[in-house]
């Protein structure tokens, strides 16, 4: 296009069979002159754009790497994982989202084991009287499978337990790299 633009009107003179070898010699030398001057321009010009389309690319792949690794380490359960992006990256906003997001998550499965440790200790208030008391098999039957849900559910809870060692919450995503931390530990019965 821009030999088209620019080079192409100087040289359509050069076909013309009615233009003199004098006319045509100086117009091949305003060519060659035009020619040298303006290519090393365009050469810097040019790699100075890829240079600079480069850096703000890195703005942007950078930080959706950092995110698919963060994906890939949540979906194996490390919910401790925060997405951590160098000062000059971009969606830094989406960033603290997500964080957010982690947060709100960590938080409802700290309620839920709470409140897991809760039932459980009323059941087993509540098992031991009737055990105290010589109930019927009806009952026991029923504490039976109380406590086989009960032990379903806490394992269950523990595929979903939040680390809160500090390592796990220092950990940040700022090159992406894989995670070398170990799978969440099981709830133990209260």
């Amino acid at each position: 296009m821009l030999y088209a633009v620019i080079f192409l009107p100087m040289v359509q003179p050069l076909y013309d069979p009615s233009v003199s070898w004098e006319q045509h010699a100086q117009i091949a030398s305003q060519f060659l002159e035009l020619n040298a001057r303006i290519w090393p321009w365009l050469i810097v010009t040019f790699l100075v754009l890829l240079l600079h389309s480069m850096y703000f690319m890195h703005r942007i792949a950078g930080p959706l790497y950092r995110f698919s690794s963060l994906f890939r380490s949540i979906g194996t359960g490390r919910l401790h994982q925060r997405a951590r992006l160098r000062k000059h990256d971009y969606l830094h906003r989406e960033a603290q989202a997500f964080n957010t997001m982690l947060d709100s998550i960590e938080n409802r499965i700290k309620t839920i084991n709470l409140h897991s440790a809760l039932v459980t200790e009323a059941y087993e208030a509540v098992a031991i009287q009737l055990q105290a008391r010589e109930t019927t098999g009806h009952i026991n039957v029923a504490l039976q499978t109380l406590d086989e849900e009960i032990r379903r559910f806490k394992t269950c809870l523990a595929d979903c337990e939040v680390k809160t060692e500090k390592a796990a919450e220092q950990q940040s995503f700022e090159f992406g790299g894989p995670s070398d931390m170990a799978q969440p530990t099981v709830m133990k019965a209260a």
